[in-house]
């Protein structure tokens, strides 16, 4: 998609309209209840989540570091030494600028009702105008489709 300075020369550059944006984005946000855009070079986040996909609550903004300090709480404690080592800033600016274009875990974390659930957190390195070291990082609830009620079979941790 092309940049633009506007809503208008936005649809005009790229042929769709910010309604049908929305649609897509509304969709997207339905099968990942939490994304992440992140530039690591800033050290900065902006996060959209429905509220009840983590244990605790996150700001919607603000220092990558402290997005990642908050989110080891929610994770199992045998799964938090794999959290960082795959999440923590320091580590995706090595291993992006490594030339890794994605990194996807499946992490055992508190979510709604304090219970843990097996989540797929993926990130992908996007482009950035400015040379930044950049990531959408997408996150899924493995344990059930709740569009559909069926449930996925994964493995699961003894706790």
């Amino acid at each position: 998609m092309k940049s633009a300075r506007s809503f208008k020369e936005f649809e005009a550059l790229n042929g769709i309209s910010m309604e049908e944006v929305l649609t897509v984005f509304e969709a997207v946000s339905e099968a990942f209840p939490m994304i992440v855009a992140a530039n690591l070079t800033k050290n900065t986040y902006t996060m959209i989540k429905d509220d009840g996909f983590l244990a605790n609550d996150m700001p919607s903004s603000g220092k990558y570091d402290d997005l990642i300090d908050v989110g080891v709480e929610n994770i199992h404690p045998n799964y938090q030494r794999a959290f960082l080592d795959n999440f923590s800033r320091e580590r995706l600016l090595q291993m992006l600028g490594q030339g890794r274009k994605e990194v996807c875990v499946k992490l055992y974390q508190k979510g709604r009702g304090d219970y843990y659930q097996w989540v797929s957190t993926h990130v992908i390195r996007v482009k950035d105008k400015d040379g930044d070291v950049c990531h959408i990082c997408i996150n899924k609830v493995l344990d059930e489709c709740s569009s559909c009620g069926e449930q996925q079979r994964v493995c699961r941790a003894p706790y």
